[in-house]
């Protein structure tokens, strides 16, 4: 009895001597394994850590193998090295360094990969190899690396053909993946639409912009959202109506919910200056020298009046399409207690200034560079006008392809806003382009005219109608068009072209990324008429 009683005791013993002994001594590395990885991508959010799971298969202490994590676009340079039963120092990506580690437990035949302060340019895939004397095995994990971008910015326009409708636009920038994005009554009703465009800058972050067909209205706020989840959205909300006297805002954020009937008046208050092109006038100047001036909206100036000239004053703009407001008329006028010289002042948007009469204009005083013209380009009248001649005419026939002048000046700060009249009503000018490049654009060869190779533009021919230069490119419709206005805010990066006839908004590039900038012109070479700036 004793020994049966001592049997069994010592069995237990076994058992439990068996279960306790550390993975490393029980199951050594099999001649062969498999890697277990996630069936779909791993998501986070920017500026978080995440781990990139990897198991091997079957269950074995992997501390003895080597185990190498590299970025699928960098296979020489690892983001990590685990060799001799230490992470390796060398080779490894620098972008990577101290923000890796393997945390899984590798007794356990965990090999995961632990990145830290995620940023946008980790995003993509990763392999996993793990080599052993006899057998080495890899697999790949996706990472996708979430971006919440900007809050939409919303513009009305009177639609074409009119009928009661107008055209609201939503535009967002900055997202990660690509975002999706609905359109909402104030009753919460989602609107269908047709119109979406979705375009990436250098770094991958997307671009998203939509716009829809409504009838006007000065009670039914439009909201437009754009999101990646629940938790990463942004809304924008907007009166789908062009202004009239009285109102005074037409954009409605969740933060912003601005009041309306009220003057703005000039004293004390720091200039707001919100679109460019609607600062035209008739009679006299206004010079708002002296002040520091906030353009937010180049198409929003034009009126029938004054001409208010913002030389010598730093400008600073938020957004050529922001900020829309609908209203009453700014007082420009120095009044008792009211004077403009030596304040700062907030000029308003297009709307506004059509019912009070008065118009402010801001613009450059662009001059063509005739040393950078093609052989083909005419200029003329105190070198602002640029006309296309035969090429027979030409007194050096040039093999380049590409027919355009660049400006004398450059930028490479600060906003700017120029015009450029490119047909007269009584002609028809079947062909021109105008816009920006970086200065160190390859002018003398034939590069495609891409924001790639530094160019970016709009441009019209009779067969092909009003584009810009992206891939794919958007539907720009347009009825008439006689003049351009060009707006770039070198410091946000972005470049606006508008059509001044009826102040309204074309296009914009959100990702025009370089040191400095020349404009650039075209007038076509299928018609002898000339685009001249203005």
């Amino acid at each position: 009895m004793s020994f049966i009683f001592y049997a069994g005791l010592c069995l237990r013993v076994l058992i439990l001597s068996a279960l306790t002994v550390p993975i490393r001594a029980a199951q050594p590395a099999p001649e062969t394994f498999t890697l277990t990885v996630p069936d779909g991508p791993t998501s986070t959010l920017s500026g978080s850590s995440v781990s990139l799971l990897c198991q091997v298969s079957p269950l074995f202490n992997a501390e003895p193998l080597e185990v190498r994590w590299y970025h699928s676009s960098n296979s020489h340079s690892p983001a990590l090295l685990y060799k001799d039963h230490k992470i390796q120092e060398a080779p490894v990506d620098p972008r990577y360094r101290g923000r890796v580690s393997l945390t899984g437990g590798m007794e356990r035949g965990n090999v995961s990969l632990t990145l830290e302060r995620v940023t946008l340019e980790d995003r993509g895939e990763y392999v996993c190899q793990v080599t052993s004397e006899q057998w080495y095995e890899k697999a790949s994990v996706f990472l996708t690396v979430n971006v919440t971008g900007r809050e939409p910015v919303l513009s009305v326009a009177e639609a074409r053909g009119g009928g009661g409708q107008v055209n609201v636009t939503c535009s967002s920038e900055g997202w990660s993946p690509q975002p999706k994005l609905t359109w909402r009554n104030k009753e919460g009703t989602e609107i269908r639409y047709e119109q979406v465009l979705n375009t990436s800058d250098p770094h991958g972050l997307v671009s998203v912009s939509s716009w829809l067909l409504y009838a006007s209205s000065y009670s039914d706020w439009l909201a437009c959202t754009v999101y990646l989840s629940e938790e990463a959205k942004r809304e924008g909300r907007i009166l789908p109506h062009t202004a009239v006297p009285g109102a005074e805002n037409t954009v409605l954020t969740p933060t912003e919910q601005r009041a309306a009937g009220k003057e703005v008046n000039l004293k004390a208050v720091e200039n707001t200056v919100q679109n460019p092109t609607e600062h035209r006038a008739a009679g006299e100047d206004v010079h708002l020298k002296g002040a520091e001036n906030t353009v937010q909206n180049p198409t929003e100036h034009r009126a029938p009046g004054k001409e208010v000239n913002l030389k010598g004053a730093e400008n600073k703009v938020p957004r050529p399409t922001e900020q829309r407001a609908a209203g009453k008329q700014d007082h420009l006028e120095a009044e008792t207690n009211n004077s403009i010289e030596g304040a700062e002042n907030t000029v308003k948007t297009p709307t506004e200034h059509t019912a009070s009469g008065k118009e402010v204009h801001l613009k450059e005083n662009i001059i063509l560079d005739e040393k950078t013209a093609h052989p083909a380009i005419r200029v003329t009248q105190g070198k602002q006008r640029a006309q296309y001649i035969k090429e027979k005419d030409a007194e050096k026939p040039s093999v380049r392809t590409h027919l355009h002048v660049f400006s004398k000046e450059s930028f490479s700060s600060g906003q700017h806003y120029w015009e450029v009249k490119v047909k007269d009503k009584s002609t028809e000018k079947l062909s021109w382009y105008v816009g920006v490049a970086r200065e160190n654009v390859e002018r003398r060869c034939n590069v495609p005219l891409t924001p790639q190779n530094g160019f970016w533009i709009l441009s019209y021919d009779k067969e092909k109608g009003f584009h810009v230069n992206t891939d794919p490119q958007p539907p720009i419709t347009v009825a008439e068009l006689t003049i351009v206005g060009v707006f770039l805010d070198c410091d946000r990066y972005t470049l606006s072209f508008y059509n001044v006839d009826t102040k309204s908004l074309l296009y914009t590039f959100t990702d025009v990324k370089t040191s400095n900038y020349f404009a650039v012109f075209s007038p076509g070479r299928c018609d002898i008429y000339s685009i001249r700036i203005i």
